[in-house]
């Protein structure tokens, strides 16, 4: 303990730097963790689905959805749930889980909807991950 103390004593500027750069690490990893709350993986949305009743909304465009797309789900527009998400009320009792096409637009969305009130998850890595994993696929 006196070892440190003398280094800290002899070395302030390197000591304040290590502390700063602690510091900064723990934030990031908060926030990144923060981010990641409702992120779930495709084995996760079998559970969901399975134990829970959970409902699948696809916000790829229609012609990427009727190609293959996981069973039972909706397919609407991001921008229709973003300017109406009163069109989702039936859901807001059950979870509700986003997919795109790689995640990333469903993750906003599933923000979005969690702060009205739903219990709303984000496919990680969207559809490319649910066909990655080999999860059952229906197409027109």
């Amino acid at each position: 303990m006196q070892d440190i103390t003398s280094f800290i004593t002899n070395h302030p500027l390197l000591s304040a730097a290590t502390f700063f750069v602690f510091i900064l690490v723990m934030l990031i990893e908060l926030i990144r963790a923060k981010g990641n709350v409702f992120n779930i993986t495709p084995a996760k949305v079998t559970q969901l689905i399975n134990r829970e009743n959970a409902v699948i909304v696809d916000i790829r465009q229609a012609e990427s959805f009727k190609k293959g797309h996981i069973i039972d789900a909706q397919n609407m527009q991001a921008s229709d749930i973003l300017k109406d998400s009163k069109k989702l009320d039936k859901l807001r009792t059950k979870p509700v889980i986003i997919v795109g096409n790689t995640g990333q637009d469903s993750q906003k969305i599933a923000a979005f909807l969690l702060k009205h009130g739903y219990n709303a998850y984000s496919l990680s890595g969207g559809m490319r991950a649910w066909s990655e994993a080999q999860m059952p696929l229906i197409g027109d």
